[in-house]
C-alpha cells in the first residue's frame, strides 16, 4: 500500500498541533483540535478489501460485505436485496455489484431476507406485517457495516430486485434520513409508509413484466394486487425526491442485461446513485 498519504496527513497533523501547543490553549482544548485535525485523516485511509461472510443477531441471515482492495474511505454503501425466495448469490451473481464496486470505488453488501424473502408490505413475507420487522434488520446490518468501514454518510444507496426492490424503497421510507437514493429493478411500492422527506428513486421496470405488471394488476401466486408503478412511486413525487421511472420495451420481470434487454440495470443503478447524494 502506498502509504504517502498517511505520512502527509500525519505531517499536517503534528503542524497543526504545534500550533496549537505554541498558543497556550489549554490540555482540553488541544486534545479537541487534535480530534477535529484527525477527522479529515481518515479520507486518506485505505481498507484492506476482500468479500465476508458477517452474522447478524438472526443466525440465519449473515450478510456478505464486499469491500474493494485499497478504497479510500468514507466510501459510498450500495445495499443490495435479493428477489422473493432467493438468497443473496442470486443477486450477486445477476448484478455483478462487486466487479462494478471494484471499478468504481464502492462498497456492497448482500443482506438475507427472512425465509428467502422481506416483508416489504402487502408483498412477499408469509403472513407479511404481522410477521418479521425487516426495517430494523436492515437498521443492524447498516451498524454493523458503518462499524467496519468507513462510509459517506450522504451516499448510501438500497437496491433490489422484485420484492427486494419493495423493501428497498419502504426502508427509504422509513429512515430518510438515512438512505440517499433507491433504485427497483422489477418491483413497486406495497409499503404503508408514508414519505415524510424528499428520496431520490429509479424504477426500472419491463413493459412486458408479468409478475408485477407495469399496469398494476392480481399475482395470482403471491395473492397479491399490485398498484401501478407510475402510481405507486407519486407518493415520491409529491415528497418533492427525483423519481425516474424508466420502462424497457420488451423486458419481463427480471434483472435486465445489456444483451438481453438493451440496458443494463447494475450500471444504470450505479449512475443514478453516484449522481444522487442524500438530498438536504
Amino acid at each position: 500500500m502506498d502509504r504517502r498519504p498517511l505520512l502527509v496527513a500525519a505531517a499536517a497533523l503534528a503542524t497543526l498541533l504545534s500550533g496549537v501547543l505554541a498558543a497556550g490553549l489549554p490540555a482540553r482544548d488541544v486534545m479537541a483540535t487534535e480530534r477535529q485535525a484527525a477527522a479529515p485523516a481518515r479520507a486518506f485511509m485505505a481498507t484492506l478489501g476482500g468479500t465476508t461472510s458477517v452474522p447478524t443477531a438472526d443466525p440465519g441471515r449473515p450478510y456478505v460485505l464486499h469491500v474493494p482492495d485499497g478504497l479510500l474511505a468514507p466510501a459510498p454503501l450500495v445495499i443490495a436485496l435479493h428477489a422473493h425466495s432467493q438468497k443473496p448469490a442470486a443477486i450477486r451473481e445477476v448484478s455483478r455489484l462487486e466487479r462494478l464496486a471494484d471499478e468504481q470505488g464502492f462498497v456492497v453488501a448482500f443482506p438475507t431476507g427472512g425465509d428467502g424473502s422481506w416483508n416489504a408490505g402487502a408483498c412477499c413475507y408469509p403472513g407479511s406485517e404481522k410477521q418479521t420487522d425487516d426495517v430494523a434488520h436492515l437498521d443492524e446490518v447498516l451498524a454493523s457495516i458503518t462499524g467496519r468501514v468507513g462510509i459517506d454518510p450522504d451516499r448510501i444507496a438500497v437496491v433490489g430486485g422484485s420484492n427486494g426492490a419493495m423493501m428497498a424503497l419502504r426502508y427509504a421510507c422509513a429512515r430518510p434520513e438515512v438512505v440517499a437514493s433507491v433504485v427497483m429493478v422489477s418491483g413497486t411500492y406495497v409499503s404503508p409508509c408514508a414519505p415524510t422527506a424528499p428520496l431520490s428513486v429509479l424504477a426500472l421496470h419491463g413493459a412486458e413484466d408479468e409478475m408485477v405488471p407495469l399496469a398494476g394488476g392480481l399475482n395470482p401466486a403471491l395473492r397479491t394486487s399490485f398498484p401501478a408503478v407510475s402510481d405507486a412511486l407519486e407518493p415520491f413525487r409529491r415528497a418533492g425526491g427525483d423519481v425516474q421511472l424508466t420502462v424497457v420495451p420488451g423486458g419481463g420481470h427480471n434483472w435486465m442485461t445489456g444483451d438481453a434487454d438493451g440496458l443494463d440495470a447494475t450500471h444504470a443503478l450505479w449512475d443514478f446513485v453516484r449522481d444522487h447524494p442524500r438530498l438536504g
